[in-house]
């Protein structure tokens, strides 16, 4: 049995002096184990901000972790209630817990995007979606899908909204081709690709479900694969109408063009496919 909460002593005091987010991996065999699980939280009244169902990794190197939560704690008096009534104790086979500093977009700008989706949509109609898979042949790259990921994703036949969530490492410094941009990595990925990455996704239909800034190091991990282990500096999670639209962003004009700010900026990227559970 393993909690699924951590020790509030771990957290750093001038960090949480109020509400506390976490973002919970975890693996679970048992499908009974998971649904005791969450009838447990939300008879005790946790705020659940979301909780996502796993179903494959689109960049890595393995399919592994079955459920992704997202919980707040008022403050860390709640969060040590939780962790010592035994709550998240469960028969789990891994978790990875992050605390995270919440920085979502702001809906008024989400909401004007989104009077634009009919754009997008013309330009989903007209542009072919092979191009996505004519130069994803590498199979060692930390930020890009295999073919055969790809392939799956273009093929996946569920209706419902589709989640993909991100571990993002960046870069101290971008590296370009042209060696005359001395830009951080973050300049290259945050302000130059994200900002053109974020338009195509609203206009192509979806949204931004939850974005925030990992604090520090996990706080547990236990038994995690190669791929999230270490030290992540960001969450992101996108949603969008179905799986395969995270492979037509390159039909949104411009968003060919900031591909090569992600390369620059992004040293490492966990992405993985999920649909909504609560």
């Amino acid at each position: 049995m393993l909690n699924i909460f951590p020790d509030p002593s771990k957290l750093n005091d001038h960090e949480n002096t109020n509400k506390i987010v976490l973002v919970i991996f975890i693996k679970i065999a048992n499908p009974k184990v998971k649904e005791e699980l969450k009838i447990s939280l939300l008879n005790k009244k946790l705020k659940i901000i979301n909780w996502f169902d796993c179903h494959y990794t689109n960049i890595g190197k393995e399919d592994y972790w079955s459920d992704v939560l997202i919980v707040e704690f008022k403050d860390k008096f709640e969060l040590e209630k939780y962790y010592k009534n035994g709550a998240g104790k469960i028969d789990l086979e891994a978790v990875q817990v992050f605390n995270l500093l919440p920085k979502n977009l702001p809906r008024l700008f989400v909401n004007f995007l989104k009077l634009f989706r009919p754009i997008g949509h013309f330009f989903e109609l007209i542009k072919s979606s092979n191009k996505e898979l004519q130069n994803l042949s590498n199979e060692d790259s930390n930020i890009l899908p295999t073919k055969k990921q790809a392939e799956r994703l273009l093929n996946e036949k569920s209706t419902k909204k589709a989640y993909m969530i991100n571990l993002l490492e960046l870069k101290e410094m971008a590296q370009y081709k042209d060696k005359s941009i001395s830009i951080t990595g973050r300049e290259a990925y945050v302000e130059k690709y994200g900002t053109q990455a974020f338009k195509s996704v609203i206009l192509l239909g979806g949204d931004f479900a939850f974005n925030g800034r990992i604090i520090g190091d996990s706080l547990i991990e236990y038994n995690v694969p190669f791929d999230t282990q270490g030290k992540w500096q960001a969450v992101g999670i996108a949603e969008y109408t179905k799986a395969c639209k995270m492979l037509e962003l390159e039909k949104i004009p411009g968003y060919s063009k900031g591909l090569i700010h992600r390369e620059a900026g992004l040293k490492r990227n966990y992405n993985l496919y999920a649909t909504k559970n609560i």
